[in-house]
């Protein structure tokens, strides 16, 4: 377990979020961003979306919308069928299966976006590996799963709510680069960050830990895991996180404000900064308008975001000449060294 320093050793305050109601489910967007400053500037911005997915609140029965969108326009349909306007006994049948719904967010069964909750935490020890097949068990295992690795990587697990921002399967594929999993107290104030971190290539997760300070908290550790081809494993990470509750023009009660989460990471080595990247979001009421009105602008966020992290590859390696770095590798042992000390000092 990587254990970080604080930037401070004056013990915060920490800021309770107004009101004590649970976290519901929310739909995050926002953005991500990527700018790399050496060995040769490189930089991107997209439009990113998360699923506020409260982990606890599942447990206690609090489910997931089921979202779809209506196949056909059912009352055209039947007015082309009946012209007269006269009752039909096949009206019923038609209504029927007119009224099916193509689903596009669900927990219970295949959508153009599916939560399920064993594409996460896996390797972690829990119920999962003799549960049966209902839903509940696998969402309780989950739940095992990340106290776990809270316990694990953090020191302790949460005592309040516990909250995935996840990206959930697409058309039966699931991708993501990094699910973040945040932790509450019994006041709703965040104490706990979790992030499952997958190195695309390889194929491989690694969790990092921390203990929050309330809404704005910095920390700093080694890397020890690789994740970029164009990254040493000699290099430093450090977080700064915010999250804070904020209220926006779809909340309409207490219980509908959105958290705004802001995540970035500074990663540096002996050359100095090489890259800055993270995430911005903010959550709005998981509901039918919000996830159609997101999905219609991006519905196939998995894809595009694997597609994105290739051709970004390409142009690094084709365009702009960034020695590849081998698998845990050094800086010291890598062509980046090598291609650094040819270059002429001024």
């Amino acid at each position: 377990m990587t254990i970080p320093f604080q930037y401070s050793d004056v013990p915060k305050s920490h800021k309770a979020f107004e009101g004590t109601t649970a976290l519901s489910h929310q739909l995050f967007e926002g953005t991500t961003w990527h700018s790399r400053l050496l060995p040769s500037a490189h930089k991107f911005t997209y439009p990113y979306r998360y699923w506020g997915v409260n982990i606890s609140a599942l447990v206690r029965g609090e489910e997931l919308p089921e979202i779809g969108v209506p196949v056909f326009n059912q009352s055209q349909a039947l007015r082309k069928q009946q012209p007269s306007g006269k009752p039909s006994l096949k009206q019923p049948l038609l209504k029927n299966l007119l009224s099916k719904k193509l689903p596009l967010f669900s927990a219970r069964k295949k959508a153009l976006q599916q939560f399920y909750p064993n594409d996460y935490l896996k390797g972690f020890n829990s119920l999962s590996n003799n549960s049966t097949n209902d839903d509940l068990n696998h969402v309780q295992a989950l739940h095992q799963r990340l106290s776990h690795a809270f316990t694990i990587h953090a020191g302790s697990a949460p005592v309040g709510d516990m909250l995935g921002l996840v990206v959930c399967r697409n058309a039966g594929f699931y991708f993501s680069p990094v699910n973040f999993y945040l932790g509450f107290d019994e006041q709703q104030t965040p104490t706990h960050l979790l992030a499952e971190v997958s190195n695309t290539p390889w194929d491989k997760r690694h969790c990092y830990g921390f203990l929050l300070e309330g809404e704005d908290t910095e920390f700093c550790h080694d890397k020890d895991f690789h994740v970029s081809p164009f990254n040493p494993i000699d290099q430093l990470y450090r977080w700064q996180v915010t999250v804070k509750q904020v209220k926006n023009e779809r909340a309409h009660s207490q219980s509908d404000l959105g958290l705004q989460v802001r995540i970035a990471i500074d990663i540096s080595d002996e050359r100095g900064e090489v890259l800055k990247t993270g995430i911005k979001v903010l959550g709005v009421p998981m509901t039918d308008d919000t996830v159609r009105t997101s999905l219609k602008k991006n519905p196939l966020m998995n894809i595009t975001s694997l597609m994105r992290i290739y051709w970004h590859a390409f142009k690094l390696y084709a365009i702009k000449k960034v020695p590849y770095i081998n698998y845990d590798e050094k800086l010291a042992d890598s062509k980046q060294s090598k291609a650094n000390a040819k270059k002429p000092h001024s």
